[in-house]
């Protein structure tokens, strides 16, 4: 007899919708740095690396805090590791970033379009990586 699929675990639901609101609000600080480094200059191959760093603290914070509430204080070694625990997210991340560059006039033209598909694609993998640093 076939199994019905379960709903998910009211922790895991939470862990989404944590997980997607910290991701809103770290692709909100993507975005802003992307553009403030390509006004004052920057490729945007080159002001994603501030970009993305700035969007990492912000979800570490938010995810530490709301999506998997950690209580203990944060520390610099957490925030490494979940900074190692990103690092497969943002080459993931950044590579799709530089494909939509390559094959977009308009991206290229307005680089924070790159960010939609280039977040999608390291979303998935960030979410495992920081469901296994955060929530252990």
């Amino acid at each position: 007899m076939p199994q019905s699929r379960q709903a998910p675990k009211p922790a895991t639901r939470r862990h989404l919708v944590g997980f997607a609101v910290a991701g809103g609000l770290g692709f909100a600080t993507d975005a802003g740095v992307l553009m403030l480094g390509t006004m004052l200059g920057l490729s945007p191959a080159l002001a994603r690396l501030p970009s993305f760093l700035a969007a990492v603290l912000v979800t570490w914070g938010v995810n530490r805090r709301l999506t998997f509430r950690t209580a203990a204080a944060p520390t610099l070694r957490e925030f490494l590791s979940y900074l190692a625990a990103m690092a497969l997210g943002l080459a993931v991340n950044y590579t799709a970033f530089l494909a939509v560059l390559s094959v977009s006039d308009i991206a290229r033209a307005l680089p924070v379009l790159a960010l939609v598909p280039a977040t999608a694609a390291g979303m998935v993998v960030n979410f495992i990586s920081a469901r296994h640093v955060l929530n252990r």
